[in-house]
């Protein structure tokens, strides 16, 4: 009997041992993780020409490219090719170009220009089309706040 309760005592104070290095090491690791996360500002801005556009509560961002024929209709050419938009230099030669973004309510225009041949209106999108993945690159990148476009 006397070797039983010793036994137990033993064993009890294995366990408080156990439990409180347990105890000592989770919470080594609580404040490891606490001391190691990090919080992002969701604040994204794009800055053109002086102006500052606020992307944080926006929804949806769009591109839109429109030319304004020479009788003043205007025509999207978001998905035209090259074909199409030669069609429409050869009939309003020149023609005026304009490629935005649309931040829900709010439009940076990026390029606005005549237009009278097909390499100036190449030049003109591939600009766009840099500009446009430069703001998806920005709104992917939870640490990168500002973008400056040129």
């Amino acid at each position: 009997m006397f070797n039983a309760t010793n036994l137990l005592k033993r064993e009890n104070g294995f366990g408080r041992k156990m439990v409180l290095a347990i105890s000592v090491l989770s919470m080594l690791l609580l404040a490891g993780c606490i001391s190691s996360s990090r919080v992002y500002n969701n604040d994204k801005n794009v800055v053109y020409k002086g102006t500052m556009y606020n992307l944080a509560n926006v929804k949806q961002i769009n591109s839109v490219i429109t030319a304004t024929l020479a009788d003043d209709k205007q025509v999207k050419l978001n998905n035209a090719d090259r074909k199409q938009v030669e069609a429409y230099l050869d009939k309003n030669s020149p023609m005026f170009v304009k490629m935005a973004f649309e931040f829900d309510d709010q439009e940076l225009v990026y390029r606005s220009n005549s237009v009278k041949k097909w390499s100036e209106y190449s030049k003109m999108k591939k600009s766009f089309e840099s500009a446009g993945n430069q703001i998806g690159k920005l709104m992917a990148n939870k640490k990168q706040i500002q973008l400056k476009l040129k």
